[in-house]
């Protein structure tokens, strides 16, 4: 029968796990708009006995027919959108400094004796730094129309291509749900939930032995995704370094 096959792999696949209890903190962040790391809020994290990825390839393998790809050139387009979205992301941030600096300047200038040397000096920087400003802001909008122009077609493209992938998915992870029951009936656990607080933080006491992470986390184009084992550890880092980037079908 599939089902008790593939909870057979699962079970063999899943972590042993012991009866004494742990406590496992998990941080979520995300690359802020200047590239730091900014914690991630209210976002749902599971907690999972079993790699839940291997149970959907387990699933994808069974399943009668191929799993549809993105085809190349739709690919192509997508990867450009990125492009075009981290040129414009960096004309945004290029602004903004001048911006800052031109807010900065005009804050001195109104300290300094409009009839000295230094507020000429400050006056032409200022004009100067005021250029700079307007050519970044006119840099950072057509990046930006190159960004959406694109992005719009790519939508177009991808909305053909997310009809055909999600009737094959709904084939080939019709059992999930059955499955998965299965499974952690086997295992005697089950899948936990908690959400984030404001500095992106979760503290769990679960089963000893190692368990699966995860959470998913919109991003421009598509998601961040984890699926990350804990390895034992006190304290899981989820950020975009150990996160797959997917597109959102």
């Amino acid at each position: 029968m599939v089902k008790s096959r593939l909870a057979m792999l699962l079970l063999v696949m899943s972590p042993l796990l012991a009866a004494c209890g742990a406590s496992l903190t998990v941080e979520v962040t995300t690359e802020g708009a200047g590239g730091e790391a900014t914690p991630v809020a209210n976002l749902e994290v599971q907690f999972l006995p079993y790699d839940r990825d291997s149970l959907f390839s387990a699933l994808a393998s069974d399943a009668g027919t191929p799993e549809p790809q993105v085809p190349a050139d739709v690919q192509a387009r997508l990867d450009s959108v990125q492009a075009l979205q981290a040129t414009w992301r960096d004309a945004e941030a290029t602004w903004n400094d001048a911006r800052e600096q031109l807010r900065q300047l005009s804050d001195r200038l109104g300290s300094v004796d409009r009839r000295s040397s230094e507020y000429r000096q400050m006056f032409d920087q200022f004009n100067g730094m005021e250029r700079q400003e307007r050519a970044a802001n006119q840099t950072r909008q057509s990046a930006f129309q190159a960004f959406t122009d694109l992005q719009s077609i790519a939508q177009t493209q991808l909305d053909s291509v997310r009809a055909v992938i999600e009737s094959w998915e709904d084939v080939a992870f019709a059992d999930f749900v059955d499955v998965e029951a299965s499974l952690l009936q086997a295992l005697g656990q089950e899948v936990h939930f908690d959400t984030t607080d404001v500095d992106g933080l979760i503290t769990r006491s679960l089963g000893g032995g190692d368990w699966w992470i995860h959470a998913r986390v919109a991003a421009p184009a598509g998601e961040l995704y984890w699926n990350v084992l804990s390895g034992g550890v006190d304290t899981l880092r989820l950020n975009p370094g150990n996160a797959e980037q997917r597109l959102v079908f």
